[in-house]
């Protein structure tokens, strides 16, 4: 089996078990900016961890900004993630989140955004995200 796609859907799994635990963190904390900060001071402590015990690398200027930007987004997910689950549930809120990661991929691939090689893309990785994208409005329907 292919571990690139072993570990793409241990990670899935992992996005579906981090919202249900922050789904019922939200509603103990009250505040969703709380799991936020929770999360990512947990992050912060597996980054020191992982400096300490690693070799030191030279970053390029851009680097320290990509992190930065995507600590905030992080930090975004994460807080409205929670929220968004502890209100509506988990399924409804990942078939959102899928959905719409799908959808902004799809474009990023194309694009190629922030220097990621091209994607090129036909009908049938098209109709695989119209498919998702349509099972998760069916979650999201009362």
């Amino acid at each position: 089996m292919n571990p690139v796609l072993v570990l793409a859907v241990l990670a899935g799994v992992a996005i579906a078990l981090q919202t249900s635990v922050n789904a019922v963190a939200q509603k103990a904390l009250g505040l969703p900016v709380l799991v936020a900060i929770s999360g990512a001071t947990t992050g912060v402590v597996g980054l020191l961890v992982a400096l300490l015990t690693s070799a030191p690398a030279e970053l390029p200027g851009r680097a320290a900004g990509y992190a930065v930007v995507s600590g905030v987004l992080g930090a975004f997910i994460v807080g409205s993630i929670a929220f968004a689950a502890a209100q509506g549930g988990v399924a409804r809120t990942l078939a959102l989140v899928i959905g719409s990661q799908l959808l902004v991929g799809v474009v990023a691939d194309r694009l190629g955004l922030f220097g990621l090689e091209l994607q090129e893309f036909g009908y049938v990785r098209l109709l695989g995200i119209a498919l998702i994208v349509a099972g998760g409005l069916l979650l999201v329907r009362d």
